[in-house]
């Protein structure tokens, strides 16, 4: 972490971000379960999709920022039960990439989300 009395050699925080940049972008995919068919009475068919979320560094935030999108969304029916792509990234996908993004080094420092 920076600070002005351990500044790590850098004249503001935003310089000393930029140094410890990894790669330019990550892509990950992480499946997650949704409501297939909601038979009622607790009685569900199950099936998975793909999150793709991408993970890219911005210059103007010095840090990474997150972006996400489920191709096969249009499978997934609000009306049986389901979330939005937004509902199921914050209750599954998000702590799967900080686990990920910590493993190579992007910690709550590099992250601009």
């Amino acid at each position: 972490m920076w600070t002005p009395s351990d500044n790590h050699g850098f004249e503001n925080e935003e310089d000393y971000l930029r140094s410890l940049k990894k790669d330019d972008s990550y892509t990950f995919y992480y499946e997650f379960e949704y409501i297939a068919k909601n038979h009622g009475n607790d009685n569900y068919d199950i099936d998975t999709a793909t999150m793709v979320v991408r993970v890219e560094w911005s210059n103007l935030q010095a840090g990474y920022e997150a972006s996400y999108d489920v191709p096969d969304m249009h499978m997934i029916d609000p009306s049986q039960g389901n979330s939005d792509a937004e509902g199921f990234y914050e209750s599954d996908v998000y702590w799967r990439l900080i686990s990920d993004l910590d493993g190579i080094g992007i910690g709550f420092d590099l992250r601009a989300f």
